[in-house]
């Protein structure tokens, strides 16, 4: 005993204390991260399961009362170690040796054969997982030839300490007959049972509530009326029934080839039940092996149909994994593939988000798809339901009237969730999910599971997509991963998209004006022009490009406008700065002017591709503004007419003596009437009423002058 345990002992005498002594040594022994009430629940449950099963496995003891032709108690104690850890070796050792003490031997052979059942599970199961190399339980070939010779290895501990013991006691004469019949016994009962347990117990608990599928049960029927006619006793025995037992072959490669490891593994228990049981009665091809009192053939049977069944089940499911492994790839790249073609041809951004819900609908088998849009991409309050669906099954097509007015608030049924987690969410059952606005619609519809992931861009939520099936479907984590990538990629195209669009919008409404628009640099070259201003920069009126520089065609004006463009470029750390108005004298068109603005560079990256704009320069022809506007304007400051005139005349920054001059009024008037005009607008300068005035008066065609 060690220093530690010895202390333990001294510190607890009393019968709390022995409780706390044994608690604290089962620690050392193996050590445990808690004796939560749900493990002592799970070590009773499992005692109880083997004590069970080992009693009703014993009626069938022929050649020793400790020897059966198939131990099923062995199956049961590998899967409960697989399950939930070496730690459960408890409710293995307990029930076998309770169930060894009622049979046969003494108190000392049943601790000896409890411990070898204890040892053998634990042993199978370290060399399973040394074996395996990290994948699951049985999905691969070679994870079930590492189980069969785990089994084979483990399963000869058991037969060798059971059967020594009985011998060393004396409750055993012939060691070899004894040791083979309880060896293949406790390997079929590994190699039966154990899959079966395992399979069911790690599916997703939801699908275990929903109906098998038509092609489960009826491999389960298949199995189980040929094995019924091949082995079962209650039926006339005849040579033509044991030939017939060759014909369990086909429900288990069917259940190999087209259900799954499960299948396959609960198709062996049917056919082992019905063979085991029609061989301990004397019936059936292996009759005349149990007479002799032994079960070699029998076991030998039982193993060579459900390891290659297994290996086989495993080796198609591993084959169809990897294809939809292979096709859920492929589905991230062609939903790529195809928004960005769509891009390039022109398609509209709900066209994209279209597309991408038909693609996976048919490739995920989802009857439908859902886009739901925010309000404001800059700064979402509320996700809206947008008329963007797509339908595999035209039968829950009016799921979109149902729920064309449904909005999601941040956190709100599976969009709002997905929108608060920014990650994919999956249902894989509506019936159990907490949104009850629209669980009872769904459901109305047939829809049983749900899932959605959003799609973001430059961290902006563009739009978050769901997606509904009529089965319930348990978690895909493959899928989940894959949608995860559709989502970042998919959202870089749409954003390019809505940019897009918003350029073409913007380009369309500079080119609707008849107001020259240049957006350049501090050094005068031209990011952008419009389509008037290009018109001006054709015939050189007023301004003409050098090398794309927007140059003066005045030598005396080039000067002053340099000055400006450098002057209003925003700068760091700068003060808010006032336009500048320049006069730009030209043959055609005298009364020019150029308006000099600052300009926010990062609002026209999509416009501005080459070079970064800083100044917006805006070149008016008096000419072409309508003369309702200037009445509008006179309208609103109250000026008379005589005061418009003067106002119209000062456009082209004339001075008072030259508006004078056009008017043919005296100069005193003309300033007096100036003076009217700065008291009622507001302003004080020149330049502050002209800017005043042009930015009232956008210099759009009327509907009249185009016609519309």
């Amino acid at each position: 005993m060690s220093r530690k345990l010895q202390d333990c002992v001294g510190q607890n005498t009393d019968s709390s204390g022995l409780r706390s002594l044994t608690l604290r040594a089962y620690e050392r022994i193996w050590p445990l991260p808690n004796l939560s009430t749900s493990f002592l629940v799970r070590l009773i449950i499992v005692g109880i399961a083997y004590f069970v099963t080992a009693f009703l496995c014993l009626r069938l003891a022929s050649i020793h009362p400790s020897a059966t032709p198939i131990w099923a108690p062995t199956g049961l104690a590998i899967a409960a170690v697989i399950l939930w850890g070496y730690r459960i070796f408890p409710a293995i050792f307990v029930p076998a040796f309770l169930i060894n003490l009622l049979t046969a031997g003494s108190t000392l052979t049943s601790l000896s054969i409890a411990c070898g059942n204890t040892l053998e599970a634990v042993v199978a199961v370290y060399l399973f997982n040394w074996w395996k190399r990290g994948d699951r339980f049985l999905e691969t070939p070679l994870n079930v030839i590492s189980f069969f010779v785990s089994c084979v290895v483990a399963t000869q501990i058991s037969a060798t300490i059971g059967v020594g013991s009985l011998t060393l006691a004396g409750f055993n004469e012939s060691f070899l007959p004894i040791w083979l019949t309880w060896w293949l016994g406790n390997l079929a009962g590994a190699l039966v049972v154990a899959p079966v347990v395992v399979l069911w117990a790690t599916r997703d608990p939801t699908s275990l509530l929903s109906t098998p599928s038509p092609g489960t049960l009826a491999t389960y029927l298949v199995a189980t009326a040929v094995a019924i006619i091949a082995f079962c006793p209650l039926l006339q025995p005849s040579a033509f029934r044991d030939a017939l037992s060759f014909l369990v072959i086909l429900p288990l490669l069917w259940a190999a080839v087209r259900q799954g490891p499960r299948d396959t593994a609960t198709v062996s228990l049917i056919v082992v039940f019905f063979t085991v049981w029609g061989a301990v009665l004397e019936c059936g091809p292996f009759a005349e092996s149990v007479k002799d009192g032994s079960y070699i053939l029998l076991l030998v049977f039982v193993i060579s149909i459900t390891v290659p069944a297994l290996a086989l089940s495993a080796e198609v499911s591993a084959r169809h994994r990897i294809e939809t492994q292979g096709k859920k790839r492929a589905l991230a790249a062609e939903v790529l593939w195809q928004a960005t073609e769509q891009a390039a041809a022109g398609g509209s951004f709900n066209e994209l988000l279209r597309s991408c819900l038909q693609r996976i609908c048919q490739v995920g088998g989802w009857v439908a798809g859902h886009a739901y849009l925010p309000d404001d991409v800059d700064a979402p309050q509320v996700l809206r339901s947008s008329a963007v669906w797509h339908f595999e099954d035209r039968a829950v097509s009016s799921l979109e009237r149902a729920v064309a007015s449904v909005d999601r608030a941040r956190g709100q049924g599976l969009p709002g969730q997905i929108w608060a987690s920014g990650k994919p969410k999956w249902l894989p059952d509506i019936s159990r999910c907490n949104q009850p606005d629209r669980k009872k619609i769904l459901l109305q519809h047939g829809l049983r599971a749900g899932f959605g992931f959003p799609i973001y861009a430059e961290g902006k939520l563009q739009a978050v997509l769901e997606f509904f099936s009529f089965e319930i479907k348990p978690l895909d984590k493959e899928l989940m991963h894959v949608v995860q990538s559709i989502g970042e990629q998919l959202g870089r195209v749409m954003e390019r998209k809505r940019a897009q669009e918003q350029q073409a919008a913007l380009e369309t409404t500079l080119n609707s004006l008849t107001l020259a628009i240049y957006f350049t640099d501090a050094s005068g070259q031209i990011a952008y022009a419009n389509r008037a201003a290009k018109q001006q920069l054709e015939t050189a009126n007023g301004l003409h490009s050098e090398k794309n520089g927007l140059v003066p065609t005045d030598c005396t004006t080039r000067e002053a406008f340099e000055a400006a463009l450098k002057t209003v470029a925003p700068s760091q750390g700068s003060q808010r700065i006032s336009p500048k108005i320049i006069p730009l004298p030209a043959k055609d068109k005298p009364g020019l002017i150029a308006i000099i603005l600052p300009l926010d560079s990062s609002e026209l990256k999509s416009v501005c591709r080459t070079v970064t704009a800083t100044v917006a320069v805006l070149v008016q022809d008096s000419a072409t503004i309508p003369l309702s506007t200037a009445e509008a304007f006179a309208e609103l400051y109250g000026l008379t007419k005589s005061e418009l005139r003067v106002l119209l005349a000062m456009r082209p920054a004339r001075s008072v003596r030259q508006v004078a001059e056009t008017l043919t009024i005296s100069e005193p008037t003309a300033r007096t009437h100036l003076q009217h005009i700065y008291a009622k607008t507001g302003t004080s300068k020149q330049s502050e009423l002209l800017y005043l005035f042009m930015r009232f008066t956008p210099p759009i065609e009327s509907q009249a002058s185009q016609g519309l």
